[in-house]
């Protein structure tokens, strides 16, 4: 019984011991760990306060590219790029900001400033199967204007992978199928051309792809 006593003390006296280190090491870190937490709630509040900012910023960028977008399809390219630059310039995280370097890119193409508008199409980020294939679409084309056909092939599918509808699909295809005959591959074309005959044959381009296989067999 004795024996037993002792081993319950010993163990009090452990977990005493346990206890009294706990403190000491709470004591002795209690500033670090409370800017530890305040680090954690600035971290959190820094985010919450940027997605709201983002938000808020995204509704006045979008307000302000309106009359952009107006020049644009009116033909004004130079005043439209303007205004797709100041969008960018100051709101260029945003939804809207990503939308006028699409926007200003293809101002740069249609004034026939064709490396500028190859970098203002490749720095546009969308994952939409609309306005992101047509963006590639317009950047395989600015490789076309600057002979680089194979590079403009390999954009062209991308568009009709991204874009996978028979209403856009078949087009984007049929470019990348030009653009490989342009550079001298005939096969990368025939390869196309029989992808389009295989899985959008009942499309408009589908029914008149043929004469395109015949060429490059």
């Amino acid at each position: 019984m004795a024996n037993n006593n002792k081993k319950v003390d010993n163990t009090v006296e452990e977990v005493d011991g346990a206890i009294s280190k706990t403190e000491l090491w709470l004591e002795k870190n209690q500033k670090n760990i409370m800017y530890a937490l305040i680090a954690v709630v600035l971290v959190v509040a820094a985010v919450w306060g940027w997605n709201y900012l983002k938000a808020n910023s995204n509704a006045k960028a979008e307000n302000e590219i309106y009359s952009a977008q107006f020049l644009f399809e009116s033909g004004d390219y130079e005043q439209a790029l303007e205004g797709f630059e100041a969008v960018m310039n100051e709101y260029g995280s945003t939804n809207a900001g990503n939308l006028a370097k699409a926007y200003a890119g293809l101002c740069q193409k249609n004034l026939g400033n064709v490396q500028e508008a190859i970098s203002l199409l490749k720095s546009y980020s969308g994952s939409d199967n609309v306005v992101a294939p047509a963006i590639l679409c317009a950047l395989g084309d600015c490789y076309v204007d600057t002979d680089n056909n194979n590079e403009a092939a390999k954009t062209f599918e991308k568009a009709a992978k991204a874009a996978d509808n028979a209403e856009f699909t078949p087009l984007y295809l049929k470019k990348a199928g030009l653009a490989y005959e342009a550079a001298g591959d005939k096969a990368s074309a025939l390869k196309v051309y029989q992808s389009i005959r295989d899985n959008w044959f009942e499309t408009s381009i589908g029914q008149l792809i043929d004469k395109y296989i015949v060429r490059v067999q």
